[in-house]
């Protein structure tokens, strides 16, 4: 376990994209139990609200195009998919996620690449979205300027992440459930405890709020703006072009 936890904290350091596409291919299998599992289904929740943000955005678009960055196994895409008219393209560097994306979703477009060189022209998409990816990017400040190339003038990014609770005795609660309880929970369900203890990590390590706000904005975003949520467990980043 000592060594999971080691490896973890080396590719926190690293953000290496092959140990980050090894990972995820890894934990492919389960990946969405466990998800719903341990955020008690809230993670549904999160990509809603994210969705309804996005559509009051493109209202009067008549085919929104919107393109969903570590898609996963494709659940922010298919809820950004409920916007009327929206076209939307799935992409990530794990091809066992998006083995399943596809069969979930087969009415959406999902494509293997990685975030720091999008395959897209400047200016293609009015919506860019990510749920609980960008901070495994190996290097987050060039991923935040490719979503802001792609992105049309007026379009915005929709980033989901985990956050830690400002307050300190939820802080503390959240800290012990993530670091002591959830990768013993999902030791039981998958043979990668090493995905699990890097969770958590990757979660400390990453720019929370104003910090993130401050990269999104040097990317070239003219206004980024957050909105916790739900006790401030999740985070919703919203930056306009």
């Amino acid at each position: 376990m000592s060594s999971s936890k080691e490896t973890a904290k080396s590719l926190i350091q690293t953000k290496s994209r092959s140990s980050i596409r090894n990972m995820f291919n890894e934990v492919a299998p389960t990946y969405d139990f466990l998800n719903h599992l341990l955020s008690l289904g809230i993670d549904n929740y999160w990509r809603v609200v994210a969705a309804k943000k996005a559509r009051k955005q493109v209202e009067g678009e008549r085919e929104p195009k919107i393109l969903d960055v570590a898609t996963g196994t494709g659940d922010l895409a298919a809820s950004m998919a409920k916007i009327p008219g929206a076209k939307v393209t799935g992409y990530d560097l794990s091809p066992e996620m998006l083995a399943i994306a596809r069969k979930k979703y087969p009415s959406i477009e999902f494509i293997e690449g990685y975030a720091e060189k999008l395959p897209f022209a400047d200016k293609s998409f009015h919506v860019v979205s990510a749920g609980f990816g960008v901070r495994n990017f190996e290097n987050l400040e060039q991923g935040m300027k490719e979503f802001h190339r792609v992105l049309k003038p007026g379009g915005c990014a929709y980033i989901i992440e985990p956050m830690i609770p400002r307050n300190p005795v939820m802080k503390k609660l959240y800290l012990i459930y993530f670091k002591n309880v959830l990768p013993k929970i999902a030791g039981m369900f998958s043979k990668s405890t090493f995905a699990y203890d890097y969770l958590p990590n990757s979660v400390e390590q990453f720019p929370q709020a104003e910090a993130f706000t401050k990269i999104l904005k040097n990317a070239g975003f003219k206004k980024a703006e957050y909105f916790p949520m739900t006790f401030e467990t999740s985070i919703l980043y919203v930056a306009t072009k």
